[in-house]
């Protein structure tokens, strides 16, 4: 799962890896959790010790 989501781009993407899982979102649910995934992927937070599986947590429990 970890690697999907670090390949997702946009938001059909990530809403085609979670309707894999079994937890299909709305667009809004989607955006949310894209912002979270580009954010645990960038410098300041992998500075700050986040990452996509700590994301992929967050989102999907």
């Amino acid at each position: 799962m970890v690697d999907k989501l670090s390949k997702v781009t946009t938001i059909t993407d990530l809403q085609e890896v979670a309707k894999e899982a079994g937890k299909p979102m709305t667009v809004e649910q989607a955006d949310k959790a894209l912002n979270r995934l580009f954010g645990a992927q960038n410098d300041t937070g992998e500075l700050m010790g986040d990452s996509v599986a700590k994301a992929a947590k967050d989102i999907f429990g």
